[in-house]
Formats: structure tokens, C-alpha cells, sequence
């Protein structure tokens, strides 16, 4: 791909945020002319964007039926080189052609019609719902719901989102773990697959360990490092923090020893269980393991509808007001969508609007369900 191709790809790569302040100045001043606007188009878009305002694949934002004056805001922070990563071949292509050039190829995009959508996609997105249908490769080791019955197998069954997150992206999907199995059934799942694979276990009620493996009490004067973080009962509330209470036995022996030998990484781990002998470990293993265990207050993010209506606030409108000028998000691209947002939320995108309300989208599930939504609406 030329850099005049890439180059105006990236001048759009505004298109799933609120805007910046109007800058003032000749080029939105200019009418188009569409025609050579469609000249400059071939020449130079059509390579990522198509002769008909579509995206040639997942990332590349939709041009047509665009809002002109959003385009028209959007370009003007890179030719002015106000926009963050205005440089090389972003600003290379602002540069290059004139405002005349630049208004007329914009106001060519925007006056295509609306696409239609290609994906039979609904709008419908329910995180327990996607997070069960993920979880069916699972079942095999921690059984429908996560409370499995064979010895050695960690319950997932109210554990808490953000610890299986981490555990399953760091050290099974793309850590160098001892379990293929595990490395082979993540791999190919995005942060948002895993988040909605946690939110679902997280919310189902968690079991008991089968069995009793001896007396608990003998344990409870060598876990007193442990409940610092993990609470007196293992049900610790520190969302990083996995429960211990009611795991198996067998489990927590073998993960407790792993951390005290550094074959699993955990600095705060590594101190607490240092020096401690394996029949010590066997007991802390054995006095978590008689706890009841408690589902943890957790509350599933906001649904994906309520989100979408505080989207609406902004992107529905269609305003000559430069305070509230937004892209239509409605057939946009779902990769697109999900790239913006998540690096608005991440602050490697400017827009102090968005990144207000999208950091707040912790769980990547919620970036993709918001994406589902507005890429399977009608395109206006």
C-alpha cells in the first residue's frame, strides 16, 4: 500500500469518537466539487476505503454517508498538526494535497449513500449468554457452570472476572505455561472471548470441593500471610485476588507449591510462601479448602442497550453545532469500532470526552458488545 493510500486511512481514524474543538480556516469554507473529488478518491482512498466508502477490510473505518462537517473537523486537526500521531504519511497526505483537494475528496465519501450490511449480525448481546457459548471447550476439565467434581481441578464458579482474566491471558493463552491443553483451548480467544468467559463463571454459584482431605484447623496458623490478601476464609473481595474458600484440595496443594518453588510467578507469592515445608503447604491447602465458599460481590457490566443510549447522546445527533459535531457510528465496522474504542479507552487516542467515558469500560466484553450493536444497525 502506497502512502498516499495509508495516509488517508489514518486521517480518518477518527471516526468512533467526540470531536475536538472546531479549528477555524479555509478548508471547511471551500464547497466540493464531487466529481474531482471521485478522481482524487480512485487515485489515492479507493485502495482502503473503496470507490464506495467501505472499508476493504476489518479496521478500516466506512466512509460513506459520513457527516461532511465531521470529516471536514477531523482532517483540519491533522493538517494543522494538533491531532496526536499527526505525522509521516498521516500528515505527509495533508500536506500534499490542497484544501480544495482535501474538501472535495471528503465531500465525495460523504455524499455516497449509506451502506448496506453485509453480515447477517444481530444487535443482541447478553455477556452471560456469549460467555456460556465460549465456555463449552471447558466443560471437558471444570464441568458445565465451573464446579467440577475430579480431583485436582480448579473451580471457576464465582471466581472472581478480573483474576481469571489475568491468569488465563498472562499464563495459559500467551504465557509459556506446562499445560498445552489449556494453551490450545485459549489461544485464538480475544480479551473480550476471556472477559465474557469469566463474567459468566463469575456469575454462577459456586460449590464445594467434594470430600474432606483432614482437619482444617492444623492450617490456620501457616495461613496467616494468606489472609492478608486472600480474607480469614479465603473469599477474599480484591478483584486481582482469587478465592481460595471451598477449592479443591488437590489444586490448591499443587498451585501453592508452584508459587513458593517460582514455577508461577507472583513476587508477593514467592515471600509469603518462602521457606514454608510441603506438609505445611499440604495444610494451608487443607484449611481453605473446608471453607464455605461465598459468591463475591460482583455486578456484570452495564448492559449493552443502557450503553448504547448514552452513546446516542452524542452520535445520534446531527448538529451544525462545531461543540457537537460526531460520527455516525450506525453499519459502521465492527474491528474498527472495537480498535477505536479500546484505544480511547487505553489513552493512545486524544479526546478528553471519550476518554472520560470510555475508561470506565473495564471489561473488553463491553467494547465489543457496543461494537456488535452499532455495526449490526442500519447504516444512515
Amino acid at each position: 500500500m502506497n502512502k498516499y493510500v495509508a495516509g488517508i486511512s489514518l486521517l480518518l481514524a477518527l471516526l468512533a469518537g467526540c470531536s475536538e474543538k472546531q479549528e477555524s480556516g479555509a478548508l471547511s469554507q471551500l464547497p466540493p466539487d464531487i466529481e474531482a473529488g471521485k478522481t482524487l478518491a480512485q487515485a489515492k482512498c479507493s485502495g482502503c476505503h473503496g470507490m464506495d466508502g467501505r472499508g476493504v477490510k476489518d479496521g478500516i473505518p466506512n466512509l460513506a454517508a459520513q457527516i461532511e462537517s465531521y470529516l471536514l473537523k477531523a482532517i483540519q486537526t491533522y493538517y494543522h498538526g494538533k491531532r496526536a500521531g499527526s505525522s509521516g504519511d498521516a500528515m505527509s497526505i495533508t500536506k500534499e494535497l490542497n484544501p480544495d483537494q482535501l474538501r472535495n475528496v471528503l465531500g465525495y465519501y460523504a455524499g455516497l449513500p449509506p451502506l448496506a450490511n453485509l453480515a447477517n449480525m444481530s444487535a443482541q448481546y447478553s455477556y452471560y449468554d456469549r460467555g456460556e457459548e465460549l465456555s463449552k471447550p471447558c466443560i471437558s476439565c471444570h464441568d458445565a457452570g465451573g464446579n467440577p467434581t475430579t480431583a485436582g481441578m480448579p473451580r471457576l464458579a464465582g471466581q472472581h472476572p478480573q483474576y481469571i482474566i489475568k491468569t488465563a491471558t498472562r499464563i495459559y493463552r500467551d504465557g509459556a505455561s506446562s499445560m498445552p491443553a489449556m494453551h490450545e483451548a485459549l489461544t485464538g480467544l480475544s480479551q473480550a472471548d476471556l472477559s465474557n468467559i469469566a463474567i459468566y463463571f463469575a456469575l454462577n454459584k459456586p460449590q464445594p470441593a467434594p470430600g474432606k482431605a483432614g482437619n482444617p484447623y492444623e492450617g490456620k496458623q501457616f495461613a496467616n500471610d494468606c489472609i492478608k490478601c486472600h480474607g480469614a476464609t479465603g473469599s477474599g473481595d480484591e478483584s486481582g485476588t482469587p478465592s481460595l474458600a471451598g477449592q479443591d484440595v488437590k489444586y490448591l496443594n499443587a498451585m501453592i507449591k508452584a508459587y513458593r518453588d517460582k514455577v508461577r510467578e507472583h513476587d508477593a507469592m514467592h515471600k509469603a510462601l518462602d521457606g514454608l515445608k510441603d506438609r505445611e503447604i499440604e495444610k494451608i491447602a487443607i484449611f481453605f479448602a473446608a471453607e464455605q465458599p461465598a459468591q463475591i460481590a460482583f455486578a456484570p457490566p452495564e448492559p449493552i442497550g443502557d450503553l448504547a443510549q448514552r452513546c446516542d447522546r452524542c452520535h445520534s445527533l446531527v448538529s451544525t453545532n462545531p461543540e457537537m459535531l460526531a460520527p455516525k457510528l450506525n453499519g459502521q465496522n465492527r474491528a474498527y469500532l472495537i480498535k477505536a474504542m479500546t484505544a480511547y479507552r487505553d489513552g493512545d487516542r486524544g479526546s478528553s470526552a471519550m476518554h472520560k467515558i470510555s475508561s470506565g469500560l473495564y471489561f473488553d466484553a463491553s467494547i465489543e458488545g457496543i461494537a456488535t450493536y452499532y455495526s449490526a444497525q442500519a447504516a444512515k
